[in-house]
């Protein structure tokens, strides 16, 4: 497989998972199906940095733009699905309330048009594949790094940035591992699946105060936990440096 064939195969990947799952999200009778639409969505902006130098630019930006307006609605209506599930009962009503209003946001975006393509490339470069994988695999490894290296684990716009470094590598790993058969990237891909859980669950902490926030509620006690998640950082942090690169000989 080249080039031009691997990030055919991931575009439409991504592409199906998003949109496969849009008409379940438009029901809205299931909210795992948001949950997926908007994984797809993700993968959909990690194979865009993947494969940036590679595809027509036009093409890009307008990919990138209608990502940008759905997660303006959809991240919204996934973090009230979450939250009305867990809330105290006495704010169960109003959770309940300001859901509806962010899946009616969802709707009326998932009942207009959705004529998403896979980007058109460029040329084929002569590149190999394994040769274009490893220095894209590089670069996502080196950028999830440097976030990491230094970063305040008490500030969150910092673990979330980090996060959204490593699931970018994360996604190139499974995208592009293939390129390199006779290696095994389980190892790194766990190590990162470690460190996505812990970031994410402190994420999920800081959506829960800022939704109890807008609800005019006090914001949760949650020291303990989130003294207990930020503990484990650093020995995640370790096992991800140490996780073999499986695109180095």
């Amino acid at each position: 497989m080249g080039v031009a064939a691997a990030r055919r195969a991931v575009f439409h990947e991504a592409l199906g998972q998003m949109l496969d799952n849009a008409p379940g999200a438009l029901r809205g009778a299931d909210a795992e199906y948001l949950h997926q639409m908007r994984v797809g969505m993700r993968r959909l902006r990690a194979a865009l940095t993947v494969f940036d130098g590679t595809l027509r630019p036009t093409d890009a930006r307008a990919l990138r733009r209608e990502l940008r307006r759905l997660s303006r609605v959809a991240g919204p209506a996934r973090d009230w699905d979450v939250f009305s599930r867990r809330v105290p009962p006495a704010l169960r009503a109003a959770a309940e309330r300001q859901r509806r209003v962010a899946h009616v946001g969802l709707r009326a975006m998932l009942r207009g048009p959705l004529p998403w393509l896979p980007p058109r490339g460029l040329p084929a470069a002569a590149l190999a594949l394994p040769d274009f994988a490893h220095a894209a695999l590089e670069e996502a490894d080196r950028k999830a790094r440097r976030k990491g290296e230094h970063i305040d684990e008490s500030r969150p716009r910092r673990r979330h940035a980090l996060r959204i470094r490593l699931r970018r590598l994360r996604y190139a790993s499974e995208f592009l591992c293939g390129a390199f058969p006779a290696r095994d990237p389980e190892p790194l891909i766990r190590s990162l699946k470690r460190l996505q859980d812990l970031l994410g669950e402190l994420n999920d902490l800081e959506v829960a105060r800022r939704l109890r926030e807008e609800l005019g509620a006090h914001p949760p006690r949650a020291e303990r936990r989130e003294k207990a998640l930020l503990a484990q950082l650093p020995a995640a942090w370790r096992g991800f440096c140490a996780a073999p690169r499986f695109w180095r000989a």
